[in-house]
């Protein structure tokens, strides 16, 4: 406890002061005390704390449950964190619940409360295995999917994707006209794209079967309609030809 940083977002001077008062008292660190949302990005940016108390509301806005979704979505972000509010009402509840806290604490609150929930937290936290998502695939009438470009949601069909890359933390979609950089992993989207249209080649690449107009099985090497080329790994080409069907 006695190194456990907790980061304190609430604009209420009076609230905030108590807060981080209690959180002394009971041991444990205070590094900053965010007003914003703004400043809840740069001080946990900042101080890497190890929990976060979040009011919901800043100045009447829902600001502590966007930057909880932020929390729980983001994977370099992705801390516990507990909602304090002094709103009772279900509709803040299940406003809150969307963002997935750890704990949610209504106002007035004493210290061996507070003391509780961040330890219980804290401790659900590190114990809770680490279950990868496996997001749904689009339903098999779907020809298109929704790829997300700054506040926009751009639809692609799936016979404009040529193939997807790993970039660095990220992945790249090339299609015919643009690319898209998303913050998925290559294997995430891979299990949302249609089985029978796409194929991993390589640890780095996805590539739309229907661009394929020849392979090479000794080279490995697989041409594309407009002339580009690509390489299978081993255990991928191995695989592929296991489930084509092929006319000898």
């Amino acid at each position: 406890m006695r190194n456990t940083k907790v980061l304190i977002m609430e604009d209420e001077a009076a609230e905030a002061s108590y807060l981080k008062d209690t959180l002394l008292e009971l041991g444990y660190q205070v590094p900053a005390i965010a007003t914003s949302l703004s400043e809840g990005r740069e001080y946990f940016s900042k101080y890497q704390p190890d929990i976060s108390l979040l009011d919901i509301y800043l100045d009447g806005r829902p600001d502590g449950i966007l930057f909880g979704m932020e929390l729980s979505e983001h994977e370099e972000m992705k801390k516990p964190f507990l909602f304090l509010t002094g709103s009772a009402d279900t509709t803040t509840f299940l406003l809150a619940k969307t963002a997935m806290p750890c704990n949610y604490l209504l106002k007035p609150f004493n210290k061996p409360e507070l003391g509780y929930a961040i330890d219980l937290a804290l401790e659900r936290y590190i114990e809770k295995p680490v279950v990868p998502q496996v997001p749904l695939r689009p339903q098999a009438f779907s020809d298109s999917v929704f790829v997300k470009r700054g506040n926009t949601l751009v639809s692609i069909r799936y016979d404009d994707i040529k193939y997807i890359e790993v970039d660095g933390k990220y992945s790249k979609l090339v299609c015919y006209n643009q690319k898209f950089v998303v913050q998925q992993s290559l294997g995430e989207l891979f299990t949302l794209l249609p089985s029978d249209q796409f194929f991993r080649i390589h640890r780095r690449y996805v590539i739309n079967l229907k661009e394929i107009i020849k392979i090479d099985t000794q080279s490995h090497e697989i041409f594309f309609k407009d002339g580009i080329t690509f390489f299978f790994s081993r255990r991928y080409l191995d695989e592929f030809l296991t489930i084509i069907e092929l006319i000898k």
